[in-house]
């Protein structure tokens, strides 16, 4: 009888089978604990010990090689926030005399300084810069070619390898995989002081953002040093010890086998020791993490010779494992055969009571396979609602028409279906009109259902102002923005003209009758199967620059052809006003603040991208007086407060001014509170005097101390705590900012303009103008602008 039964079961009732079967499989449970019980004590006391002398010393060798991977850190700070790297990184290959000095200015007073830095855990730092092909070492300035050829390179690769994979390449920041150096083309060149093996660590350049890559900055690990510190772990327990990286790569170890694919995942996600089997040797491998380089530090160590004792009880336990497993598997099958025969009763009484076309069903499988094709009798019901779908389809047809998913196809072939969907373009010549709406002041409340309203009256008047035999299809993108698709006549008259006198309409219809704010983009008229393909982008580009002309605006993307590539916002305009907020005067602040919006977006020519960047600039020197000051942020702005989020939160550039303006407002106020003691009282009348004794020869620090009758260590120090600068080194960029202002008098000589700065020798005032500039006087004086000294007077 169970037999009979049995194959009866599996053959129909697959599904009920399985999940009793399982259910009663937990019978196996008691028996099978007993005997794991029983050996897992056995081998937990050996594994314990073995464990714990393992994990120490692989924290030990963590900790050993972050304090030296601490060293590549303090390397990388120093090199990638240096002043002068960002500009560095975007001067062209052909720049002049003056650009490359500060590539040998740099090379000298950094790269060679940093040298002494570092131990000989480092091998060797370089930075490449990519625009100028420029690499430049502590003792080395050249072009990557060059470098390849007379240097060292990565063994096997060829000079286009090699600049692309580690030179040019984008890494952020990145260790690689231990990798084979060899010397470059040069064969008089010795390899003795090259270590055979290396971690190349990359940091893709500039820090502040790496997506631009313009360079990288690269520094070269001896492996051997970090083999002599896993010397004493690999001899003391045989194991092998592997590094990994946040991606699973090996960085490196000291086995030539790879690291076995199928434990990564194992790793990251386990932290306690576990066993593995590798190449059929039982293994315990060990794992730890470093939070400060996201390494993880992997160690495989045998235990055959720690597991001796546990095999006979291992042996014993899996005898009493296969004696509970067959005696559980009897019980299990004869609590199927008692559970399921009623269950199997019940729904056949289930079946014969549901009426059902065909034969009845014979199991729950048939059952449910029945039961779906007296669903599918619905169909007719369901075609009947897809008519009512249309306008929905339609919406995802433009919609994907908009977004490039399909091209425009308006051949007679495709006439059946765009007719289904209301549909009828009479031509393949198109254009497309973002319309943003900025505010309605139609309708008492801005709820949902208002905002569909305004849709709805922006689409319809939109579509009704398009003059046949031009046609206007609306969709509906967002909450508070539509697009209008114009299919214009494709012998028509001008397409430009027909947008922008369109466009003017609506603006005017809806703005002064419907009292509803809008901002319009028009992409340009295009025409083949890929014109709304092409114009919807523009539109969206146009669109984007509601960040420079505000809500409520009018914005043609052929107009945009004209817009700057480059913001201004010089270096003495950010001294400027540093100086003005930490001095606490907040209406020059707010003057200055003004004066820089003005310069860059009175003419309506900036890019939204361009926009943004000078608003950057700007909060960056905001948080650099913070931080110079040591004013706590959290104090004056709130504990979760982050002022670029707060600027960029605004969606127009007059948005992003005001809350500037509020920033710097409140931080001179807080400077105006702080020195407002005797301090401050000093400090003022110090920097008057200064200022205006700038045109004295003997000006310095003896002079300033006997003015105010105090000695000049105490001058010294009290100026500089006060003003974040050396005496000296303020009054040489005050008497050089004095001179850029007279530069534009082009009747003065470059004497005369050293003479009335405070110079007696013109030869020392050229020598200390190019330091801070990079260029002589004469030079500045052929370059300079007009209007780039405007706002210094």
């Amino acid at each position: 009888m169970l037999p009979r039964i049995h194959v009866r079961l599996f053959g129909n009732s697959r599904h009920a089978l399985q999940t009793l079967i399982v259910s009663n499989l937990f019978i196996l449970l008691i028996p099978m604990a007993m005997g794991l019980f029983l050996y897992a004590k056995v081998e937990q006391s050996l594994e314990k010990s073995t464990n714990r002398s393992n994990a120490a010393m692989l924290e030990q060798l963590r900790l050993l090689l972050d304090n030296k991977l601490s060293e590549v850190d303090i390397l990388t700070r120093q090199v990638v926030f240096d002043p002068k790297l960002d500009y560095m990184l975007k001067i062209p290959a052909h720049a002049g005399s003056a650009d490359h000095y500060q590539f040998v200015e740099f090379m000298r007073d950094k790269m060679a300084r940093y040298r002494s830095m570092t131990s000989s855990f480092i091998f060797d730092y370089f930075v490449y810069f990519s625009r100028s092909d420029t690499v430049v070492k502590a003792d080395l300035l050249t072009d990557s070619r060059t470098f390849y050829a007379t240097n060292y390179t990565f063994t096997g690769q060829s000079y286009e390898q090699w600049k692309r994979g580690l030179l040019t390449g984008a890494h952020e920041t990145s260790y690689l995989p231990v990798t084979s150096l060899s010397r470059g083309l040069n064969p008089l060149a010795s390899l003795e002081d090259i270590p055979e093996d290396v971690i190349v660590y990359v940091q893709t350049l500039p820090a502040s953002s790496p997506s631009e890559q313009l360079g990288n900055f690269v520094v070269l690990i001896d492996v051997g040093e970090i083999k002599r510190m896993f010397a004493q772990l690999e001899s003391a327990s045989h194991s092998d010890i592997y590094i990994l990286d946040d991606d699973g790569r090996t960085i490196m170890s000291t086995s030539s086998a790879r690291f076995p694919s199928d434990l990564l995942g194992r790793v990251d996600m386990v932290d306690d020791p576990f066993r593995y089997k590798l190449e059929g040797v039982d293994q315990m491998v060990s794992a730890v993490g470093s939070q400060r380089t996201g390494f993880r530090y992997v160690s495989i160590t045998p235990i055959d010779v720690f597991m001796q004792q546990v095999n006979q009880i291992e042996r014993w336990s899996l005898g009493l494992f296969a004696l509970c497993l067959f005696a559980g598997l009897l019980a299990v099958f004869s609590a199927v055969y008692r559970s399921y025969k009623p269950l199997h009763t019940t729904v056949n009484a289930i079946m014969r009571g549901k009426s059902m076309n065909g034969r009845p069903a014979r199991d729950e499988y048939e059952f449910i396979r029945q039961t779906i094709e007296g669903s599918m009798h619905e169909e007719k019901h369901l075609r009947s609602t897809l008519t009512k779908q249309t306008p929905f389809i339609r919406a995802n047809y433009l919609s994907r028409l908009l977004h490039g998913y399909m091209d425009v196809d308006v051949p007679a072939d495709n006439e059946e279906s765009l007719r289904m969907m209301g549909l009828h373009f009479i031509g393949d010549r198109f254009a497309v009109l973002l319309v943003k709406i900025e505010d309605v002041h139609l309708f008492a409340e801005e709820d949902e259902q208002q905002w569909a309203r305004a849709r709805f009256v922006v689409a319809n008047i939109g579509v009704d102002l398009i003059v046949p035999p031009h046609r206007g299809f609306p969709v509906e993108l967002d909450r508070d923005r539509l697009a209008i698709l114009v299919n214009l006549d494709p012998g028509g008259e001008d397409g430009e003209r027909v947008i922008r006198e369109l466009v003017q309409s609506l603006y005017a219809i809806l703005s002064q009758r419907f009292k509803i704010g809008i901002t319009i983009a028009a992409g340009g008229v295009h025409q083949g199967p890929k014109a709304i393909r092409d114009s919807f982008p523009e539109a969206l580009a146009a669109l984007e620059y509601r960040l420079i002309l505000g809500k409520n605006a009018i914005i043609h993307f052929p107009d945009l052809a004209g817009t700057k590539q480059q913001v201004h916002y010089p270096l003495e305009t950010e001294i400027q006003l540093t100086n003005f907020a930490r001095s606490g005067d907040a209406d020059n602040v707010g003057k200055l603040l003004d004066s820089i919006y003005a310069m860059n977006f009175d003419s309506g020519h900036l890019t939204p991208e361009l926009g943004k960047c000078l608003f950057f600039n700007v909060i960056s020197t905001f948080l650099k007086i913070m931080n110079s000051a040591n004013m706590n942020q959290l104090e004056g702005l709130g504990e979760d407060f982050d002022p670029i989020k707060a600027v960029f939160s605004h969606t127009t550039a007059e948005g992003m001014q005001r809350k500037t303006k509020e920033l710097y407002d409140t931080l001179a106020r807080s400077f105006q509170a702080e020195r407002s003691d005797h301090r401050t009282v000093l400090h003022a009348e110090m920097l008057a005097f200064v200022d205006g004794a700038l045109d004295d020869p003997n000006l310095g620090l003896a002079m300033v101390a006997d003015h105010f009758r105090m000695t000049p260590p105490y001058i010294s120090t009290f100026f500089k705590k006060n003003q974040g600068q050396n005496l000296l080194d303020y009054i040489t960029h005050n008497r050089i900012a004095a001179a850029k202002r007279l530069m534009d008098k082009r009747d003065l000589t470059i004497a005369q303009i050293a003479h009335r700065v405070g110079y007696n020798n013109d030869v020392v005032f050229i020598r200390a103008f190019k330091k801070l500039e990079g260029i002589t006087p004469g030079k500045y004086r052929e370059t300079i602008a007009p209007d780039a000294i405007s706002l210094g007077e």
